[in-house]
């Protein structure tokens, strides 16, 4: 009777462990979705992207340490070619200040013919040519010297500022990489997550990057080609105010418009909100985000809205502020209104619910 009743809860369990779903071994190693494992995917990329500028950096270092020995010799060049003109031109200005050249300009009164005097005006002419030419040497190579220098104090102070950005970065890469192997260490899933992180800074290498790249040129096109678009469109242009114009476009407008300059931005959604503007696309397995606001750039001789972009996501996970900063130099998003119309410049621009608003002035 006793076996019978283990049999019976055998049976029972083993029941019981065939209404249960099926969970693969490898299933929580493969895709581990909590918090702490996406943090450190991000870390992994966060890494890959200060390691790119620290690269850089070094690169740039070298660069400007050949331009600054460059600098260097032809400054001792120069030297050299400011001391030899200098002691002609020392001689011309003795000449003048101790008279010896009024000498000379008297001979052309004892000439007794005036084809005597032509051939003594021709030579006193040819004298004040070679005296110009002394100076003029002796001006253009001290100004050339003087240039030279103030290229070297660039390239010094250039170098400087790459030295502690370099310094600056590395501090901060060595520090998330000591994170990064901490937390791996303790880590179960530490093979699982080095792997992702290995996949996404690869899939970032070979896709994200030219697909932002390809964005962000699209976008600079488009931006640029704003202006003439808005004025075309009365709809959009505020003139009840002849001195102070108003543009006025919405972001569904705004989207309208970028859809229609190449097939990549269709892609792409602009959304206004205020002080604000959030910017997603998708192609085919890589969602992308821009976030970031307008700003007005005054210039002494046109102003310029510019659209500066604070934060970068590539399917998800937040790219550092030095990728911003490398994009930035690369790309400029931005229009200005004087350029399409000559006549009227930008004085402000602020995004509110939904739209965007670009204050001019009349500047005729």
């Amino acid at each position: 009777m006793k076996y019978k009743i283990i049999l019976i809860l055998m049976t029972a369990f083993l029941l019981t462990q065939l209404t249960i779903p099926f969970q693969p071994a490898f299933a929580v190693e493969t895709s581990p979705a909590t918090d702490e494992a996406k943090e450190l995917v991000q870390k992994g990329l966060t890494i890959f992207e200060i390691d790119k500028e620290v690269s850089r950096l070094n690169e740039q270092d070298a660069k400007i340490v050949v331009q600054i020995q460059q600098n260097e010799q032809d400054i001792a060049k120069q030297n050299s070619n400011v001391e030899s003109t200098r002691k002609h031109a020392g001689k011309v200005m003795r000449a003048y200040y101790t008279g010896d050249r009024d000498s000379i300009w008297m001979l052309i009164f004892s000439v007794s013919s005036f084809a005597d005097a032509l051939r003594m005006f021709e030579y006193l002419q040819m004298i004040i040519t070679n005296d110009h030419r002394a100076l003029s040497t002796f001006t253009d190579s001290f100004n050339n010297l003087k240039s030279l220098k103030t290229e070297l104090e660039t390239s010094r102070a250039e170098l400087q500022q790459t030295k502690d950005k370099f310094l600056l970065q590395r501090e901060r890469l060595v520090k998330l990489q000591e994170e990064l192997d901490k937390q791996l260490a303790v880590s179960a899933q530490a093979q699982v997550i080095e792997s992702q992180i290995k996949s996404l800074n690869e899939q970032w290498k070979q896709e994200g990057v030219p697909l932002f790249r390809e964005y962000l040129n699209s976008l600079s096109t488009a931006f640029r080609e704003l202006p003439q678009y808005v004025t075309n469109e009365s709809k959009f242009m505020d003139l009840s105010s002849i001195k102070n114009p108003v543009i006025t476009i919405s972001d569904t407008d705004f989207n309208t418009y970028i859809h229609t300059k190449n097939d990549l931005l269709k892609n792409l959604n602009f959304k206004f909100a205020d002080g604000n503007i959030i910017a997603k696309g998708k192609k085919e397995n890589i969602e992308v985000t821009l976030e970031g606001k307008f700003l007005l750039k005054e210039n002494p001789d046109m102003n310029e809205v510019r659209f500066v972009v604070e934060k970068l996501e590539f399917n998800g996970f937040t790219l550092p502020d030095t990728t911003i900063e490398d994009f930035t130099k690369e790309f400029q998003l931005g229009f200005i209104p004087k350029k399409i119309v000559n006549y009227l410049d930008v004085v402000s621009v602020e995004t509110k619910n939904g739209v965007a608003v670009v204050k001019l002035k009349l500047s005729l």
